[in-house]
């Protein structure tokens, strides 16, 4: 098993307030986080609380982490669950970032306080379109099976962690869970980091961009990874960093599984 590094609850919220404005910094099971000065009562009460572990009915029981030296988050519904490094924030946007049905919207940082990945639920996004000339080479670096909940259709297939690129004036990369097909396999217009999820949390996405394509010179890339060759992508891949984030998003439990 991995080992994280711990550090107290001071630690953790001296990091927030000195990399992140207004941060929201939501607490976590093992209550290895605290709020931020003037952070509002709606955003601290997210952590749910580790008196007990037993769920009132139809929320997810609290859970203790799996990976030492690592603590759990959960959602103020107890909706939702996952693990990161003790050392790591988890934060609540303040403006959402991308469209949804009430969903949450969650930002996750690392210990240096750069955004690792994000995570949103109840998404309502508009439908994909592609053009002849949109349809560019499409690389499928990395695709693990991944066993999170799921609602299976016709244009799904079973979820999987991934780490795709497309080719614009660079190669653009971005990973999460999916389980939707991007292309032929080999030239895509967009490729989207989405699962069908129940009912609870709808259509959800934990990675990075929740769709893209390939940006133009001077258009805002937002999370999108950037490299002049597919090597440089190939080796982030093998980083430690990557293979922490990945395992985090793989940690992801959803209360009501799979039945919508």
């Amino acid at each position: 098993m991995r080992t994280g590094k711990l550090l107290g609850r001071g630690a953790a919220a001296a990091l927030c307030v000195a990399l992140v404005s207004g941060c929201n910094l939501l607490p976590t099971n093992d209550g290895g986080a605290s709020a931020s000065p003037g952070a509002s009562p709606a955003a601290v009460a997210g952590g749910g609380g580790s008196s007990g572990t037993t769920a009132p009915l139809g929320k997810a029981p609290v859970r203790k982490a799996t990976i030492d030296g690592w603590k759990v988050y959960t959602d103020p519904d107890r909706v939702l669950s996952f693990e990161i490094p003790a050392d790591w924030v988890v934060q609540r946007q303040v403006k959402a970032s991308q469209p949804s049905d009430n969903g949450l919207h969650l930002d996750i940082r690392d210990s240096s306080g750069k955004l690792a990945a994000q995570l949103h639920t109840r998404l309502k996004l508009p439908k994909a379109t592609c053009s002849a000339g949109g349809v560019t080479e499409l690389r499928v670096l990395l695709s693990e099976p991944a066993k999170v909940p799921a609602v299976a259709s016709a244009d799904t297939i079973e979820p999987v962690f991934v780490y795709r690129t497309l080719l614009g004036y660079k190669y653009f990369g971005s990973y999460g869970l999916t389980d939707k097909p991007a292309g032929n396999g080999f030239q895509a217009c967009t490729v989207e980091n989405t699962v069908n999820g129940p009912k609870p949390v709808g259509v959800y996405s934990f990675g990075t961009a929740v769709r893209h394509g390939t940006p133009a010179p001077g258009e805002k890339t937002g999370l999108l990874d950037k490299y002049g060759l597919i090597a440089e992508a190939e080796r982030f891949i093998t980083t430690e960093r990557f293979k922490t984030v990945q395992q985090v998003i793989m940690t992801l439990q959803i209360a009501g599984d799979a039945k919508a």
